[in-house]
């Protein structure tokens, strides 16, 4: 069984661990984005899988536009299934045509729920108590097509981004594994979603993380829970909030408060997040104590 697959994320890093693990699969290749420059320096990284196959001395393809000349490159490795995951672009047909399975896409919700580039982050603002991975057939539309497995899995309200990605990569990595045998076999057979139950999620823009005067300390908390490590949450004033809490006390009419030696800050509603850690513009990130030091008089 030849796969091609197709990713770029640290959610596809751990699917693509776990497939380099199963002895029943070869892949013939990787398919990813092309390296960015990152960082205040703008250093030209690759992305995290890249690093991976090239260690396994796999292929790599980092296409800027999926063209008939990739497509060529593509037949050249005689795949029977893609596997896709965080890859970033949507497959034309003349591509999804290719292997005798079609393509197989992870998606990090309960489809037909949250499809859309940011289905994590969308059931953490939201304070959804649980989500799922859906794995499709894909077609030429976005998280549209038939649905071949589901699994469901708890938020708990602890969770950020980081610690759900990591939990979701981990769960659909092994339904994967499970699923692609009996897929092959045709013991799953593909469902169609009910597209009237679809709903869609928005790209991530770094303004999302402003905290306006009307979110209340739950929303400005489940933010924080959803914009961890990016775009991250910050006040008008441009001080980021690193490491908050939900805090059981009354409003204050000052933004930021302190009260027995910890920092607060006053929400919509009457309500009150407190702060553990923050970093001031232009400055190294500090604990709360540290502020309340050399900030607050």
């Amino acid at each position: 069984m030849k796969i091609i697959f197709f990713g770029s994320g640290d959610f596809a890093t751990a699917i693509l661990n776990k497939l380099l693990q199963t002895a029943d699969y070869q892949l013939a290749a990787l398919v990813t984005q092309p390296d960015k420059p990152v960082g205040r320096k703008k250093i030209l990284t690759p992305p995290p899988v890249k690093i991976i196959a090239q260690q396994k001395n796999i292929p790599v393809l980092q296409p800027i536009k999926l063209t008939s000349d990739f497509n060529k490159k593509i037949l050249a490795f005689g795949p029977n299934l893609f596997i896709v995951a965080e890859y970033g672009n949507l497959l034309p047909g003349s591509i999804l045509a290719i292997p005798q399975h079609g393509a197989l896409n992870i998606h990090p919700s309960f489809l037909p729920k949250y499809r859309g580039p940011a289905p994590i982050q969308t059931a953490l603002l939201n304070d959804d108590k649980q989500t799922g991975i859906t794995l499709i057939k894909m077609d030429e539309k976005m998280d549209h097509g038939q649905i071949i497995n589901q699994q469901e899995s708890i938020i708990n309200k602890q969770d950020t981004y980081s610690s759900l990605s990591k939990k979701l990569a981990e769960k659909a990595a092994e339904l994967l594994i499970k699923t692609i045998p009996e897929y092959i076999s045709g013991k799953l057979k593909p469902i169609p979603q009910n597209h009237s139950n679809a709903t869609f999620t928005k790209i991530i823009k770094k303004e999302d993380g402003l905290i306006t005067k009307n979110k209340t300390a739950e929303q400005v908390f489940n933010m924080w829970r959803a914009y961890q490590p990016w775009p991250g949450i910050y006040l008008e004033s441009g001080i980021k909030l690193l490491d908050i809490a939900l805090a059981d006390l009354k409003n204050s009419s000052a933004k930021l408060f302190t009260e027995n030696k910890n920092l607060y800050l006053s929400c919509a509603n009457n309500s009150v997040i407190k702060i553990n850690r923050l970093q001031p513009p232009g400055k190294n990130p500090m604990s709360a104590q540290n502020f309340i030091n050399g900030y607050i008089k």
